[in-house]
């Protein structure tokens, strides 16, 4: 090989070498561009979540909507500050949310619209950005609160008023009511399933086409409560009062309604097949169509209970 023919190969070589050079310094140069923007949002980031709680906690109510409102823009953009403002939000609804001094009309009665706004930012989230955060609305006061569609799933509402509240088909999946106070509450098509509503107060509640497979209501009060076609599969509502309840085609399959209040309650075309009733009271109870297969019914009253075409 002539020397001309080396040196094409070596000019070829470092022309080459200067090509991947260039392209490695422009890879670097771009990568050092995308971290300055990267820390740059961030600092955007932490700058806005720093004024939106500086806002929320001001006097004027326009200034603290519109620090709610930022930490609402603030999860979209950035999950990963999503766990911080679930928990600064609930402590706001939490602290500001307070059982009013005077007694008040609960038709009548609605959330402050900050505290609307802060349970609209919540129950609009994605929740896969919570990390281990959980909506905390423990002991609020939130009559009349539109919940309609948000997720609650395993939110904690123990002891929460939600009278007259509108919470249908909301996601309350494995949350925590116990003992919540939920009269006249519209929880229509709603998922509670696996839900701890145990001692809850859900009188004249409507929960209709509600699913509750395997939520607990032991004790809970279900007077005059619709549970219309409601799913209360494998649901534990030992010792529940279901006075004058509407069941009318509600799934009650392997339902544990031992020491269960059921005078007066419809039941018309219910499937309570193997459901324990044991010293359940349906005295008065409307049972007509109602499948009762395999069902356990040791020492039930069914005295004036009406029974027509049922099946056992």
């Amino acid at each position: 090989m002539d020397w001309w023919t080396r040196l094409q190969q070596a000019a070829g070589t470092l022309a080459a070498l200067g090509t991947l050079a260039v392209i490695v310094f422009t890879w670097l140069s771009l990568q050092q561009v995308d971290n300055e923007h990267a820390l740059t949002r961030e600092g955007q980031v932490t700058d806005r979540y720093n004024n939106a709680v500086g806002n929320i906690g001001e006097d004027p109510l326009e200034v603290r909507l519109g620090g709610i409102y930022a930490l609402q823009r603030i999860m979209e953009d950035s999950p990963r500050d999503q766990p911080s403002i679930v928990n600064v939000l609930s402590t706001y609804i939490r602290n500001h949310a307070k059982k009013p001094k005077q007694a008040a009309d609960v038709s009548t009665r609605e959330p402050a619209s900050d505290v609307q706004a802060a349970l609209t930012a919540l129950g609009n989230r994605d929740r896969s950005h919570d990390g281990t955060a959980n909506v905390d609305l423990s002991r609020a006061y939130l009559v009349g609160a539109d919940l309609s569609r948000a997720n609650l799933e395993d939110a904690d509402l123990y002891r929460a008023n939600l009278e007259g509240a509108h919470l249908s088909r909301a996601n309350l999946e494995d949350a925590d009511l116990y003992d919540a106070k939920l009269t006249r509450a519209d929880l229509v098509d709603a998922n509670l399933v696996d839900a701890f509503l145990s001692h809850a107060n859900l009188e004249d509640a409507d929960l209709s086409y509600a699913n509750l497979e395997d939520a607990d209501l032991s004790r809970a009060n279900l007077d005059h409560a619709h549970l219309y076609d409601a799913k209360l599969t494998r649901a534990n509502l030992e010792g529940a009062d279901l006075y004058d309840a509407k069941l009318t085609g509600a799934d009650l399959v392997d339902a544990n309604l031992v020491d269960a209040f059921l005078s007066y309650a419809n039941l018309e075309g219910a499937d309570l097949t193997r459901a324990d009733l044991s010293r359940a009271d349906l005295d008065h109870a409307h049972l007509e169509g109602a499948d009762l297969t395999r069902a356990n019914l040791y020492r039930a009253d069914l005295s004036h209970a009406n029974l027509e075409s049922a099946k056992r």
